[in-house]
């Protein structure tokens, strides 16, 4: 008798110990799976794949503000879509407008950059000047370090140019902030140029390497 409860007390602890590594094993589990990898792994591609064209801009600024240097942002589609190519960037929206990139990735030499200028009734590429020159706000705009430099009717000179591969250059003399008075007040005058670059596209399946 003694021995038999000796036996089911050892059956009882071994089922006991078994059902607890089966629960600890079921909670550690793999862990969660997750659609990011590291540069260069396959997942990584294919979000990089799905990234609209880039823009590289140059500002060559002097004035109230001296400085150069260059960063990047998306290419502006106007839209809630991507753009896939610079051709594509370069003929305008469907609302014949030309949207220069202003949402920057990064600082230019050290200073925080927004940029607001539009071209309204945009032709594709082509020399657009003052009256054309548009933005959502009211006219346009550099922001240098939360200071607004924007264009006046009676003194400021600037131009816009864009090229069929997604390209420009904004030229411009006195964007200035607003001064004493509501005139004028210190003026940055300079040059804003870009170009685009797509993204690297996935070969066809079956497709030979370089």
């Amino acid at each position: 008798m003694f021995s038999a409860r000796r036996t089911a007390s050892a059956l009882m602890a071994v089922i006991s110990v078994a059902t607890l590594a089966a629960c600890g094993s079921a909670e550690a589990g793999p862990g969660p799976i997750f659609d990011t990898g590291p540069p260069g792994s396959e997942i990584s591609d294919e979000v990089a794949l799905s990234i609209a064209p880039r823009i590289t801009l140059t500002f060559d600024i002097t004035g109230a503000k001296t400085f150069r240097g260059t960063t990047t942002a998306l290419a502006p589609s106007g839209g809630a879509h991507f753009l896939e190519f610079c051709d594509e960037y370069a003929k305008g929206t469907a609302d014949k407008q030309y949207l220069a990139a202003g949402l920057l990735d990064g600082p230019v030499d050290g200073h925080k950059i927004t940029m607001e200028m539009w071209i309204a009734d945009y032709a594709g590429p082509g020399t657009y000047h003052n009256d054309q020159l548009v933005a959502p706000g009211s006219r346009p705009s550099i922001a240098i370090d939360n200071t607004v430099y924007g264009t006046w009717p009676d003194s400021t000179a600037s131009k816009a140019t864009t090229d069929s591969n997604g390209g420009g250059t904004w030229t411009f003399k006195k964007l200035a902030k607003t001064g004493e008075g509501g005139l004028p007040g210190a003026a940055i005058s300079g040059t804003v140029s870009w170009t685009c670059q797509e993204p690297e596209r996935a070969q066809p399946s079956g497709a030979a390497g370089p």
